[in-house]
């Protein structure tokens, strides 16, 4: 087959090699002029060597002609434009096939092929056999390259994107008519994307508005695929083509004029992965995947804290493989600011001994929630209630919970029925509320700082009147980095005899809206160590000027009431106790002497005064 495509591009080689006119090639290999005429137009500014070579090409594509039959066949993939645009899809893929399968590095010819494929899968969205047949079809006999120097915002090859494209959007389209299409489709939506990940278009820093194909393509099919074909699905994505763009909300306008604002896809996938892998048996999920999903969100919660259920999700993986001391320090770590959520409660008493899951239980079932959301706590708790001999508040449970299932479903477990016709209910009579649960609340809220490392802080000030403590403490363990902070003495428990001067190891949190201001968990002893970065004794000869009421040793500051009390001068040789204090005019800590013990002074003292 020889075409006209064919020859036309023959004839542009030598346009472009010899400089020769396209149109005046064609007139002669089209027998338009004769040769003595072509000839001589390529006088005007050809030697006769250069016009030799001209014609010895020319010979050269007549004799392709020649061996054609002498003639041209019409061009394969512009008749079967011609036929797709007159929607003769049957005739375009009958003429453009054959010449595929003969040229199958030929772009054009995949792209063309790959469009009337394409009206083929638009038509038959509605039929799922024949939509993976077709697609099948057009995967047997084409390779759309998802390759990096293609498939992102910078390529040039907008046609080919344009088709891959299309093709993502109809495949969502079939998606999202259910699990059956999603699932028949799926192995051929592999095929067609190479099993690879590289159909997520790699939109770069500056991601515009424009929707994109593969993204809204993943977020319909992770819902709707069997489990063993979306852990097919993910092991092939990873999370990796994450961009800017799936890192940030969206907004769009509903049908009554609202804007509805859409968290980050980023999100949403991890979110729904992990949830995912917790519903998934171990033997199947398998615990490589669940070891690598916690890294993959380790990952994220470092770099985005926006995203605040990862944290929650992190911890029932870690629960999950067995990792309980990590998923304590997890859990705890988000805890403390969610402690009035019931499922906070409901998710640390998976981690705690009898006693701790119990009370976690009751600080759950104390938060303010709608009495659907509890439900999972009650029927947790009404057991362990009835073990400890607390029927009376089992039955209170049990009657609210009854009660709020029939109006929610209009029917309750057996478990529940079960639980109705026991001794415990029949004989107990029902708790007035949950009052008496608040005293084990209490002990529940221990574990969210049990897992605080202790700090070691210096107490500096004491307002008995309005009963704060003030401290200072090193941040980052440098003492470049003296802080100072405070606290309300009722914010701890443990009773404490508070005193000036005082090194204590304390487990706290600062509050996030008052700078400075921090709560006290856990109350220890201090060390002489720390102790001494604030509290020390020391021996140094004084530098005092004579006109100046107070001096210096060592560097720490004297004041005039001790110079005074001491009769201190110049070059006297004194043992003092230092302390660190916070100077507010310089903004900075520096050392001031507490106490002189001795004072040793100089000869020079002792001559002035006996001259005098």
């Amino acid at each position: 087959m020889y075409t006209t495509k064919n020859h036309n591009d023959d004839l542009y080689q030598i346009c472009t090699k010899y400089f020769v006119k396209f149109k005046l090639l064609q007139d002669f290999a089209n027998q338009r002029i004769d040769e003595s005429l072509f000839v001589q137009q390529l006088k005007l500014n050809k030697e006769d060597s250069e016009i030799t070579e001209i014609l010895m090409e020319l010979r050269k594509i007549t004799e392709k002609v020649q061996r054609n039959g002498g003639k041209l066949d019409q061009d394969p993939i512009d008749e079967a434009k011609k036929l797709r645009k007159m929607e003769k899809l049957q005739e375009a893929f009958q003429v453009i096939l054959p010449y595929l399968k003969a040229n199958q590095d030929n772009e054009d010819a995949v792209i063309t092929f790959g469009w009337i494929m394409y009206d083929y899968l638009k038509i038959s969205e509605g039929n799922v056999d024949r939509y993976s047949n077709n697609l099948r079809i057009l995967n047997d006999n084409a390779v759309l390259s998802f390759e990096s120097c293609f498939f992102n915002e910078s390529t040039t090859d907008d046609s080919k994107k344009m088709l891959v494209n299309s093709i993502l959007w109809s495949i969502r389209r079939v998606i999202m008519k259910g699990e059956l299409f999603a699932n028949n489709v799926f192995p051929e939506l592999l095929r067609f994307c190479g099993h690879e990940a590289k159909f997520i278009e790699n939109r770069g820093l500056y991601v515009n508005s424009k929707s994109s194909a593969s993204r809204f393509l993943i977020k319909e099919m992770i819902g709707r695929l069997n489990d063993a074909n979306y852990l097919l699905f993910m092991d092939i994505i990873g999370f990796d083509w994450f961009d800017r763009g799936d890192l940030q909300k969206t907004n769009f306008t509903n049908n009554n004029g609202e804007s509805v604002e859409v968290r980050p896809l980023a999100e949403f996938v991890l979110n729904f992965h992990a949830k995912k892998l917790l519903s998934l048996d171990l033997y199947m999920v398998t615990e490589q995947r669940l070891h690598s999903m916690i890294d993959v969100l380790n990952i994220h919660i470092r770099k985005n804290p926006s995203f605040e259920w990862l944290l929650y999700y992190k911890a029932k993986l870690l629960i999950k493989v067995n990792r309980k001391d990590e998923a304590l320090e997890t859990v705890t770590s988000f805890a403390r600011t969610k402690s009035k959520d019931f499922w906070v409660w409901d998710l640390i008493s998976e981690l705690g001994n009898d006693d701790e899951k119990f009370n976690c239980l009751c600080a759950g079932l104390l938060c303010k929630s709608k009495p659907e959301m509890i439900v999972g706590l009650q029927e947790k708790i009404i057991p362990i209630l009835v073990e400890k001999k607390m029927s009376s508040h089992a039955k209170f449970e049990l009657d609210e919970l009854i009660s709020t299932r029939m109006k929610k479903w209009g029917k309750i477990s057996q478990q529940l029925e079960k639980w109705k016709s026991e001794s415990w209910y029949l004989e107990a009579k029902p708790a007035k509320s949950r009052d008496d649960l608040k005293e084990f609340a209490d002990q529940a809220e221990e574990i969210l700082y049990r897992t605080l490392p202790f700090t070691n802080i210096f107490v500096t000030y004491i307002n008995k009147d309005k009963g704060v403590v003030n401290f200072a403490y090193l941040g980052n363990s440098s003492l470049s980095m003296i802080k100072d902070g405070y606290f309300y003495m009722d914010s701890i428990k443990e009773t404490h005899h508070w005193i000036t001067d005082e090194a204590l190891k304390v487990r706290m949190v600062e509050d996030k809206k008052r700078p400075n201001l921090f709560k006290l968990y856990k109350l220890a002893p201090g060390d002489e160590t720390f102790l001494s970065n604030f509290v020390q004794t020391g021996s140094g000869y004084v530098d005092k000027e004579y006109t100046k009421p107070f001096a210096f040793v060592n560097d720490a500051f004297i004041s005039p009431k001790l110079v005074e009390e001491h009769n201190i001068q110049n070059d006297d040789k004194v043992d003092y106790i230092q302390k660190r204090r916070f100077n507010k005019k310089k903004n900075a800590w520096g050392w001031t002497v507490e106490k002189i013990t001795s004072v040793e002074k100089s000869e020079q003292t002792e001559y002035e005064e006996e001259e005098y």
